[in-house]
Order: structure tokens, then sequence, then C-alpha cells
């Protein structure tokens, strides 16, 4: 799909989902990384979103930041439209749609879960799932613990969600990748958008905070 399809059906659809998306940042501050991925093209037009990631030791010592490109998955694109207009899934024969594949997961949910992995390759406009999804020592996907709107009033409206996983009770390990879901139950859910990401390597009681952001306006 292209990406101006992309971004008409998802500023019609922030009223009525939770999701968020990608940026880029680079350069090295001491001993906090900074990372910079570019490869994939950032969204333009009315619908301008972001990625953001923050690594801290046990202390609370930051030691790892980036801020990423987004990308929205055929799969998320096609729940939007399903949401949007209470449509029922596509019918073979017409015009090819079920070629792209069809919306996975319920439409009755918020796209506000959030997983990591610890997978590669990708990120691909197919994926439908994480390669490598984290389940275990404190790294199990989940609804994310803060939801903020921006002011409708004073600027670009925007909706800003976030969770974080603590290593705990053994090592998470090389976190690569991130995606936003419409369930807690792995199989079966949708994906909105994935995103990966050079590794950011979690030991026991390191955490990882993963924020998606949607801003919308002009």
């Amino acid at each position: 799909m292209n990406s101006k399809t992309t971004i008409i059906g998802l500023v019609a659809a922030v009223a009525v989902l939770s999701g968020a998306m990608g940026l880029s940042l680079t350069g090295t501050f001491s001993d906090l990384k900074i990372a910079e991925y570019s490869s994939l093209s950032t969204s333009t037009g009315m619908l301008i979103g972001h990625m953001e990631i923050e690594a801290r030791h046990a202390d609370g010592e930051l030691y790892d930041y980036r801020q990423l490109d987004n990308l929205v998955t055929n799969d998320g694109e096609q729940c939007i439209l399903k949401m949007l207009f209470a449509t029922t899934d596509a019918t073979a024969g017409r015009g090819g749609y079920t070629s792209l594949g069809d919306c996975t997961g319920v439409l009755t949910g918020a796209w506000d879960v959030i997983a990591i992995g610890t997978g590669g390759g990708g990120p691909a406009e197919t994926d439908v799932k994480l390669t490598t999804e984290s389940t275990a020592n404190g790294g199990a996907r989940g609804v994310a613990t803060t939801k903020t709107w921006g002011n409708l009033t004073a600027g670009i409206p925007q909706l800003v969600m976030s969770k974080t996983f603590t290593s705990t009770g053994g090592d998470i390990g090389a976190v690569t990748e991130s995606g936003l879901f419409n369930s807690t139950t792995v199989a079966g859910s949708g994906m909105l958008a994935r995103n990966i990401f050079s590794a950011v390597t979690l030991a026991s009681g390191d955490s990882i905070t993963i924020t998606w952001t949607f801003k919308v306006g002009n």
C-alpha cells in the first residue's frame, strides 16, 4: 500500500482506535547510546508519528535511547478500514483485495497492546507478528500503562502510549523489535505496526520503555 493511503486511513482512524509510530535521531553522548535508523520513509502530510525507546539500569540510569521511523502493516491498514466502515471480511474475487491478506484479530478493542521481541528481519508491510516475541522474564506483551491525549487547542493533537518492561527472574536479553497489537493474546491478534532496531541488551533488573505516538494536524 502506498504511503498516501496509509496516511489518510490512519488520520481518519485516530478517533476510534489507539496506536502509534516512528522518526530518527543519531549521535553518541558519553556512555549513552543514541541510534538512528532511517531506512524507512517517514510519514508526511497530516499524520506524523514516531516510536521512542528508553533503556535504564536498575538504578534508573538511562543507558540507551532511540527514536525510530514508523511502518504500518497491511494487516493494520485493513483493520483500520474495517473499523471505520463496519465492513466484514474481504470477499474472494473482489479486485484482488484478498491477495493482500485479511484483517486479523478482533475489532472491538483498542490497538494499545505493546510487545517486544528478540528477532530480526524486516520490517515489512506483510508482517503480522514479531519474529521472536518475548514471553518470559518480564518481557511478555501487555496493554500500555500510560495513555496521554495532547491538548487539541494548543497545537497538533496527539496520543502517546507507553509500556515499561523490566527484566525479572532472568535476562530478557537482546531486544531488537517491537510491535503494536489489538490483543494481549498472541495467537490470532492483529498487528498495526512493527519496528526493528539494533540490540538493546537487558540484564536482570534493567528495563526498556517503548512509547508509540500519533500526531495529527498540519
